[in-house]
């Protein structure tokens, strides 16, 4: 079943896309231009906290880059005015700075985790170069994605009315699927991991790892506050799409999502800001000397310690 739904958006659906995207562009640009420059002009060599944030960094940038065409599709109507494959690129690279972003934050959670948990381990078995291969697998599995998007779109508005080919069940299905895995690999890696920090700064007094413990809780309810409505709405739709619930619900459905994507696009900001706590921790970090060596490496970017860890480069300054 195909939903059959309004062409014309109504008046609040614009203020909503305005007061979402336009603050999230200008936002994302400078904190993610910012923060790479920061890493490229003060941090030497690439280590494993460089190469998530670079990462990161590339993945919002990407989806910035596509939301300004967004806004124009809102205006221009059901008819795209430019190259459809040029639509085609826009609409895969929102899809690509999502999963990215989740799959590349579920990564930097689980490696803290075991940093922190089992640090000895951690050293020994993760480096920089390992880091960039695991980056490197999640950007051609993402891409995957996106080549299936880019083929399978054929609506003629931009962003707003995609193929129902793209919301077949088992394209959405697994996503789902990834998501609620990545999630729950979250909670339990940020559980584990600030259950052992209070014990440690209760025990100490270290105030390290009270700052690292609110760094990684605040990432945890970016995480879930950012993704969770999106994959929600888009289930339900999916659902509704494919004949599993009433076609009435097709045009407040369709809305919900649009607005539960524009809150998942916040998160492009949020995350330029907890890299500037990231770059922070590591240059403190550098400059004190903290005794208790799990405590560093929980805390020197909020992600895992990269002292121990050669760079797979240096770079002059």
């Amino acid at each position: 079943m195909n939903c059959t739904i309004n062409s014309s958006w109504s008046e609040s659906h614009q203020v909503m896309l305005l007061v979402f995207t336009v603050p999230t562009i200008s936002i994302g640009f400078v904190l993610n231009g910012v923060a790479l420059c920061i890493i490229w002009c003060k941090i030497k060599g690439w280590t494993k906290p460089t190469i998530y944030m670079t990462n990161l960094i590339i993945s919002d940038i990407l989806l910035l880059f596509a939301l300004p065409f967004k806004i124009y599709a809102y205006y221009v109507g059901p008819q795209w005015p430019l190259h459809k494959r040029f639509c085609q690129l826009l609409e895969s690279l929102c899809f690509v700075n999502t999963y990215a972003s989740i799959l590349l934050i579920t990564l930097i959670c689980a490696d803290r985790y075991v940093a922190i948990k089992h640090p000895f381990l951690s050293r020994a078995i993760s480096s920089p170069r390992k880091t960039a291969v695991i980056c490197a697998g999640i950007w051609i599995f993402v891409c995957t994605g996106s080549i299936y998007i880019y083929f399978s779109s054929e609506s003629s508005s931009c962003f707003y009315y995609l193929s129902p080919g793209v919301w077949r069940m088992n394209f959405i299905a697994p996503l789902e699927i990834l998501f609620l895995i990545c999630a729950f690999f979250m909670m339990f890696c940020s559980v584990q991991i600030i259950r052992r920090l209070r014990v440690q700064a209760s025990e100490t007094r270290d105030r390290w790892a009270d700052k690292s413990t609110k760094i990684i809780l605040s990432n945890l309810l970016t995480f879930l506050v950012c993704f969770t409505p999106y994959h929600t709405g888009l289930l339900l739709y999916s659902l509704t799409t494919n004949g599993f619930i009433s076609e009435s619900y097709c045009e407040p459905l369709r809305n919900a999502l649009h607005v539960s994507l524009y809150l998942a696009n916040v998160n492009c900001c949020l995350d330029a800001i907890y890299y500037f706590y990231s770059i922070k921790e590591f240059c403190q970090s550098n400059s004190r000397h903290i005794p208790n060596s799990s405590t560093q490496i929980a805390i020197c970017e909020g992600i895992a310690d990269s002292s121990t860890d050669p760079p797979l480069s240096s770079r002059s300054h």
